[in-house]
């Protein structure tokens, strides 16, 4: 049997090479933990860390039920989700940035000043 020919929406189809990447062991994921405990303790965020949290933790197949529970609409619920994940994501980066300047090797110190010879030969401390 001759196999089936690719149809032209199939071609256009970026190529699978290789396994997906595995999120939990990405070391950058830390940071975003980070981000979304921080941003779930602001007061601001509180709903809608509560519509991501129902969306991942919780079943995503029930939005409307999510929705429901949190009193808003299910295109409400999405969007929440959605800017809460961008937000999180957002601030994963500035948390990166700030623990690698943090964590830097400081620069060695500089050398003290080579003593200056005096006219008559003697040395003068360079304080």
């Amino acid at each position: 049997m001759r196999p089936a020919s690719s149809g032209t929406l199939g071609r256009l189809q970026p190529s699978k090479v290789g396994r997906e990447p595995n999120a939990r062991n990405h070391p950058d994921m830390q940071y975003f933990n980070m981000a979304v405990h921080t941003l779930a303790d602001m007061k601001k965020w509180k709903g809608k860390f509560l519509a991501f949290k129902a969306y991942y933790v919780g079943d995503a197949a029930l939005a409307k039920q999510a929705a429901a529970a949190l009193g808003i609409s299910e295109r409400t619920y999405y969007y929440h989700v959605k800017s809460f994940g961008q937000a999180a994501f957002s601030m994963s980066h500035s948390i990166k940035k700030a623990h690698e300047a943090m964590a830097a090797p400081a620069l060695p110190p500089e050398p003290p000043p080579a003593p200056v010879l005096h006219q008559l030969g003697s040395f003068i401390s360079p304080a």
